[in-house]
């Protein structure tokens, strides 16, 4: 180095040291300011106040990064690269050889060069937003601003570049985007009329959907008021329903209004609007309708329909009362006349001709039953009895009734029980003993050989309840496929010819899964075209919390004359059932006046008095409600209580109802039977007393039964001689005849049974069974009548043959224990 060159640096020195000796002056004369951090920095060394002011630009959150003209880099803080590597070897770098060094692309630097080469021309600040990709391929969002610094000449120095990373505000953008637009989607395309009004009515915003109902464009709507649509019939009660509600701070308010559209059509909406309060800003509504027009037309039509259907249900509901009273009136004398004839002398060909009688008449009565069930189920007025009972004597007792219809068609009746015999559950016993019987009926009636099978298990358990599972199942004709799904339809049968060879409505069915389903159960079929059908049916019961013996059902036969001689009023138009009521009524040794008309009895009741009145409901001149409502008008307070029993031949739900309104206490259904008859008789003397001063000896005395037998208790006899004292007549000779013939012939029979089954000759089996079969139902012994049945089917069938020889003995024990206790009775007697 020569000596020129050690002089210019020397100066270059001083020059130096000048300035710096002027700048701590200058901040030694600002000590005092109000600015302390300024007069500590100011008394730092130049380059300590370097390092402050590098150190604040490296702690800034944000991209700082400065280049001279050329686009050098000079600076680059963290924010900007974080690599500190990558931040050395960037100084004096051009941003072209960054861009390729980082991977940018050449569009990106050409777009930066660009901006740079218009701020160094304009000399003024430029901002724009960039989109970058990290090397995960994730976007990100930059708001860049290059900034030139300018000397004292106004030329560009060097040149500031400073960006922020914008990328969750624009995510948060085209959220908001997003949801500005699905808003004004819903708007826009929602099939709902929407709207925005001030409170006074004034529109403020509609939908197209407003636009397309009322045939007007937007323009023609906004700012015009809601009450302009509005008729003018109903501008007052919008204004007081509608407005006034809304403006009394009624958030929401609904209803619906009519308005007129462009062509002046009415139009009724359903709308529901909403009230809105911002602050700063005045309330306005959101308004929500829709276009209900069709819907109050059509709720016309229905009203009109209603009312129409109304009027023919009436009408149909009359003459189905009708109907039943004409048809069940007539049915009552016949049934009654030929259950009194029955008890005469006949021939056999009389008897059979008898016979052929009760089951035509028997018959139409059914279908009357079905057609008005029907019609209780579908009027809904079918009420069920929720009574405790043990169901499987229910099942069991309606199960014998078919034995002897199976015996005649050589069908074998089996009863397999899984249902434990103690359990009392509370439900209706009578609609599960209906549902039986029409299942079982069908059942032999479409059996010509085989078998019918009833299978009953709990299927479900639970704390208080159980699912009840009835199977009954035959080898009849059987349902084809196409066509079992349409036996449960009204009036419907699995063939056209079924109801030519069987007979029948078809409404059996129908009914039965009506009262099924009515007990919350359900009614199934499974069935083979040729081999037979399976019925189940799914019950819930309610566990009984009642003993056994409550649950029991009377099963003791009536002595009739049990209550003694009473004096009964019987109000009837129809001579028949005038006669068979005075017959049975003076078979009981009761005394019996006749009234054709409710006048009639009436003038009888003033002249006589009477323990209690049968009254017929449907009679001319006075019917049977109206005498009754006079009766309990009457001044003489004994005979306006008088126990009054309507007789009806109307069988529609909510005739009783009717009937008990008018003052009747009970009532009776025709046509009825003689056991039916004297039990309501009874209850309804006990619980009135009676004004008739007779003989009363025995009217307070428990009903006799006409079992005389009083040294055996009754669950401990093995037998019930009711049939045969039945037949007797009285005749105590004729009883002690059978018992003798009892004891002296069962067993040698039981001898030559217990043989047959040794040689294992089972048609000798099945023929001494089925003659054992008839002296066991005889003589009652009901513990036994199963069995006795399972081993004659058995053994003529072949089938189960190894369970034959324990039936046997069982057999054998019960009547060896009955023989004992009948030759004690005989004895006594």
């Amino acid at each position: 180095m020569n000596w020129q060159e050690e002089l210019a640096n020397l100066r270059e020195q001083l020059e130096a040291e000048k300035a710096a000796r002027r700048e701590a002056e200058r901040l030694l004369a600002e000590k005092n300011s109000p600015f302390p951090l300024a007069a500590e920095i100011a008394s730092k060394s130049l380059p300590e106040q370097l390092f402050f002011f590098e150190e604040i630009l490296n702690r800034t959150p944000a991209d700082i990064i400065v280049a001279d003209k050329d686009y050098r880099y000079l600076f680059v803080n963290p924010s900007a690269i974080v690599d500190p590597e990558l931040r050395r070897w960037m100084i004096g770098k051009t941003n072209e050889e960054f861009c390729r060094h980082a991977g940018r692309g050449d569009m990106i630097a050409r777009a930066r060069r660009q901006t740079f080469e218009r701020v160094l021309r304009t000399r003024q600040m430029v901002e724009w937003e960039e989109e970058t990709r990290t090397q995960n391929g994730k976007v990100k969002y930059y708001l860049r601003k290059v900034h030139p610094v300018l000397d004292e000449q106004g030329e560009v120095q060097w040149v500031i570049i400073y960006a922020v990373n914008i990328t969750e505000r624009k995510e948060f953008e085209e959220q908001i985007r997003i949801s500005e637009k699905r808003y004004r989607d819903l708007f826009n395309y929602s099939q709902a009329l929407i709207c925005t009004h001030d409170m006074s009515g004034r529109l403020l915003a509609v939908n197209p959907e407003i636009c397309k109902t009322l045939g007007y464009i937007e323009e023609e709507m906004i700012g015009r008021k809601i009450q302009d649509f509005i008729p003018e019939d109903h501008r007052s009660r919008f204004e007081d329903e509608y407005i006034r509600a809304i403006q009394n701070e009624n958030n929401t308010v609904g209803g619906v209004f009519c308005v007129i559209n462009k062509e002046g059509d009415k139009i009724y909406l359903l709308y529901r609007n909403y009230r809105v309060e911002e602050p700063g800003l005045e309330p306005y509504v959101i308004g929500f309708s829709q276009d209900v027009t069709e819907r109050i037309k059509i709720e016309k039509e229905l009203r009109f329909a209603k009312d129409l259907t109304d009027e023919v249900a009436r009408a149909k509901e009359a003459f189905l009362a009708h109907m039943s009273h004409e048809i069940r009136t007539p049915m009552n004398g016949i049934l009654g006349i030929a259950s009194l004839l029955s008890k005469t002398k006949l021939a056999d060909q009389q008897r059979n001709y008898l016979k052929l009688i009760q089951e035509a008449a028997g018959n139409l009565l059914v279908i009357v039953n079905d057609i008005l069930d029907l019609e209780k189920i579908v009027a809904g007025k079918l009420q069920l009895e929720k009574i405790a009972f043990k169901i499987v004597d229910k099942i069991a007792t309606t199960t014998q009734s078919f034995i002897y219809k199976a015996e005649e068609k050589e069908l074998g009746l089996i009863f397999q029980n899984s249902i434990p015999g103690d359990l009392v559950v509370v439900g209706d016993p009578y609609r599960l003993s209906q549902v039986l019987n029409n299942i079982l009926s069908n059942a032999l009636k479409f059996t010509e050989k085989g078998h019918i099978n009833i299978t009953t298990c709990i299927r479900e358990r639970e704390e208080d309840t159980v699912l009840v599972e009835i199977v009954i199942s035959d080898t009849g004709i059987g349902i084809s496929e196409s066509r079992i799904w349409t036996i449960f339809e009204p009036f419907e049968q699995a063939d056209a010819t079924i109801s030519r060879k069987f007979g029948g409505t078809g409404l059996g069915l129908t009914i039965c899964k009506n009262m099924v389903e009515m007990q919350q159960g359900e009614l199934l079929v499974q069935s083979t075209e040729g081999k037979g059908s399976a019925f189940i049916i799914r019950i819930p019961y309610q566990i009984s919390v009642e003993t056994m013996e409550e649950a029991e059902e009377e099963t003791e036969e009536i002595d009739f004359k049990s209550l003694g001689p009473r004096k009964v009023l019987v109000a009837e138009d129809v001579e028949l059932n005038q006669y068979l009521a005075r017959h049975i009524l003076e078979s009981w040794d009761f005394e019996v006046a006749i009234a054709a008309n409710g006048r009639e009895a009436i003038e009888l009741l003033n002249k006589d008095s009477f323990d209690c009145i049968l009254m017929d409901v449907q009679m001319p001149e006075m019917d049977g409600i109206e005498a009754t409502q006079r009766i309990r008008k009457l001044p003489d307070p004994v005979k306006a209580c008088i126990p009054i029993i309507a007789l009806t031949a109307n069988a529609l739900k909510g005739d009783s109802e009717k009937y008990l309104a008018a003052g009747m206490n009970d009532y009776l259904a025709k046509p009825f039977d003689e056991d039916n008859l004297f039990r309501v008789i009874q209850r309804n003397l006990v619980m009135h007393s009676s004004p008739v001063e007779v003989d009363r000896t025995r009217s307070n005395s428990p009903i006799a039964t006409k079992n005389h037998i009083g040294m055996i208790p009754s669950n401990d006899k093995l037998y019930d001689l009711s049939m045969v004292r039945s037949v007797s007549g009285g005749d105590e000779g004729f009883i002690k005849k059978m018992v003798s013939l009892f004891i002296e012939t069962v067993p040698q029979n039981m001898k030559e049974l217990i043989v047959a089954v040794e040689a294992e000759n089972w048609d000798q089996v099945g023929k001494t069974a089925h003659k054992l079969k008839s002296t066991v139902d005889s003589m009652g012994i009901k513990s036994i009548r199963q069995e006795i049945r399972t081993v004659e089917m058995n053994a003529r069938q072949k089938q189960s043959v190894e369970e034959i020889p324990a039936l046997v003995k069982q057999v054998g024990d019960v009547i060896d224990a009955c023989i004992v206790q009948l030759k004690a009775e005989v004895g006594e007697e």
